[in-house]
């Protein structure tokens, strides 16, 4: 009986360490994960570079859009480089949002589908090589189609 009591014993704290061991390095590993985030996040703040108000003639040429753009920048160089080449961002712009009709942008995925496309375009238009360096997101302060 001894015996008996003593290897199930031996089987709870021996099945008490492994469990402990198992479970506590995984989350020490995301709470040191989650605080060189945090960290990160607290030396670089994004940058927010705010264009002027658009308004345009859709191409279904009955409805009209008037929208304020943000952009969500992670280098205060690409911001520079933004304000240095405003004129053809501008431009771009006005062609890619002239190009909707009020069908696509009056949906959600429009809008998505929208603020990636005009994510892309700066980029490109930035010659950037790497993607991620530029435009991070786009945000729309207002989107009025009439």
């Amino acid at each position: 009986m001894i015996i008996i009591i003593a290897a199930v014993a031996v089987l709870v704290i021996g099945g008490g360490v492994a469990a402990w061991l198992l479970l506590s390095k995984p989350q020490a590993e995301e709470g040191e994960h989650a605080e060189e985030e945090a960290h990160a996040d607290e030396e670089h703040p994004p940058i927010y570079e705010k264009l002027e108000t658009f308004t345009v003639n859709l191409a279904d040429q009955e409805s009209f859009l008037q929208t304020d753009v943000q952009l969500m920048l992670e280098d205060p160089a690409i911001q520079e480089k933004i304000k240095t080449r405003l004129p053809e961002v501008r431009d771009a712009l006005i062609r890619l949002l002239s190009s909707k009709t009020a069908e696509e942008l009056s949906q959600q995925e429009g809008k998505d589908k929208l603020a990636e496309e005009i994510k892309d375009q700066i980029n490109e238009l930035l010659e950037l090589k790497k993607k991620e360096t530029g435009v991070k997101k786009v945000l729309f302060g207002a989107f009025i189609i009439q």
